[in-house]
């Protein structure tokens, strides 16, 4: 992984929330705050109900960017992470949505309680797999960095 991905990594890690940013069949971004996630180095997982208009908007186009920020820095130490990449659910009978569920539990506890009472049917886990990042770090010239993954 190269030096800037780490450095998402590590501000990803930290972030209590993210905004997951979806485009709807009228080509308009979509902006909703996000606390039940987890990464996996850049890959991203997230809960959400399954009615709702963030998933209408990933079936239509299923790629999305997950911004985090956190509140109150100042100007000349300002960060922020954009991961974009794909969505895809992931299926309940799949190994990969335990691990899913264990890691967003750490930030969204409910959300395992959940699932062993069998009460997550209208609920979806969804898989971004990263495939561009940019990082803005203004203690640092150039102050905004990009690449591929």
């Amino acid at each position: 992984m190269s030096e800037l991905s780490n450095e998402a990594v590590k501000y990803i890690e930290q972030s209590k929330l993210g905004w997951l940013i979806t485009v709807g069949g009228d080509k308009k971004p979509y902006i909703r705050p996000m606390g039940a996630f987890f990464n996996e180095g850049l890959d991203l997982y997230f809960l959400t109900a399954k009615e709702t208009e963030k998933v209408k908007h990933i079936n239509e186009n299923p790629t999305v960017t997950f911004y985090f920020e956190n509140p109150g820095q100042p100007y000349d130490t300002f960060k922020s992470v954009a991961v974009s990449g794909e969505a895809i659910e992931v299926l309940e009978e799949n190994d990969e949505f335990k691990k899913a569920v264990e890691g967003i539990s750490i930030r969204y506890p409910v959300i395992k309680e959940s699932v062993e009472n069998g009460n997550i049917k209208s609920s979806s886990i969804y898989k971004i797999n990263a495939n561009f990042i940019k990082v803005a770090d203004y203690t640092k010239l150039p102050k905004e960095l990009s690449e591929d993954i």
